[in-house]
């Protein structure tokens, strides 16, 4: 009998690191689960690594390569769509990081105590220690690298910012059917996953690092500077704010395009107030110069985020 613990690993020219990363999955407490594959179009020898991987532990499935390049969101998405029926909880893996061997366990452990309360969809998440390209730990915790807290995980906060990252998501059967499929077009894939788990169902944060966070230039999401000393932050902060007023822009369309994605599926399900907020948010970026800043103060300026934040949020706008 197939074991309900699922692994989903999407990989583009990660022939690198993907070894690494499945060793780590090999080397899990937690040993009953089975790991599908599919590389994304990659032009470097990802799929010969993989397919020797493959061939020597009958747990790991890779799907054959067929060239295509759906992108990160896209390929996660056509992994998850085709999971086996059996696959009652599932874990969502990227290649560059490398699992901490309690991860599952604690993970599954978490999941399994939260649907024995109340059925629905669930979504259970971690922390990271940041690390750069050869594994040094630049920070014990992501959420304080990033200064970000997991709570609270209204759906109002979720739209302006994620807290679920991908290779920690261990959601069950009941949120993976209503996350599939994911749009086209969506920001990150576990941004999407996070957003339905906090509209339909619940969302665990367990404080503990469970995985490597590799941050490298090549990273879907970017390289992670350690920007801890005082004067080189400000420094950053006075010269880089140019280029952050645009980065800004374009998270804020890229958020806005998703709660528009969001409301057109599940509008009939949500509530009034959240109908409202999503079509509201989803039109910040067509609108003139004051109202846009009125709308963002509205729904993007979170209290959590401090006085002088939002006042900058709103400069930037």
């Amino acid at each position: 009998m197939m074991s309900d613990a699922h692994i989903v690993l999407s990989v583009y020219n990660g022939s690198q690191f993907v070894g690494e990363q499945i060793r780590s999955i090999q080397d899990q407490t937690f040993r009953d689960w089975h790991l599908w594959i599919r590389d994304d179009g990659s032009t470097d020898r990802t799929f010969p690594v993989l397919e020797e991987i493959a061939a020597s532990d009958p747990r790991i499935f890779l799907h054959p390569c067929d060239g295509r390049q759906l992108g990160v969101s896209g390929g996660f998405s056509w992994l998850l769509e085709r999971l086996p029926d059996e696959a009652q909880h599932v874990f969502c893996c990227d290649a560059d990081d490398v699992w901490l061997p309690g991860k599952m366990e604690q993970s599954m452990t978490a999941l399994l105590l939260e649907e024995a309360g109340e059925s629905g969809p669930v979504l259970v998440h971690t922390d990271l220690r940041v690390t750069d390209s050869k594994l040094q730990v630049l920070d014990q915790s992501l959420w304080h690298y990033l200064e970000i807290s997991p709570e609270p995980v209204t759906l109002q906060r979720l739209v302006v910012e994620n807290v679920a990252t991908g290779p920690t998501i261990l959601m069950n059967r009941d949120l993976l059917e209503k996350v599939c499929p994911i749009p086209d077009n969506v920001p990150h894939h576990d941004w999407w996953i996070t957003l339905v788990a906090a509209a339909f169902g619940r969302i665990v944060a367990l404080p503990e690092a469970t995985v490597l966070y590799r941050r490298h230039s090549e990273n879907h999401t970017g390289e992670y500077t350690n920007m801890r000393n005082g004067l080189r932050k400000w420094t950053w902060k006075i010269l880089g704010a140019p280029g952050r007023t645009s980065e800004l822009r374009r998270w804020l369309a890229a958020s806005a395009r998703q709660a528009e994605m969001f409301l057109n599926r599940f509008e009939s399900e949500l509530p009034q107030e959240a109908q409202v907020m999503l079509k509201e948010y989803a039109e910040i970026p067509r609108l003139g110069l004051f109202k846009r800043k009125l709308r963002v103060f509205r729904w993007r300026a979170l209290p959590d985020h401090g006085i002088i934040r939002n006042l900058g949020l709103l400069l930037r706008a």
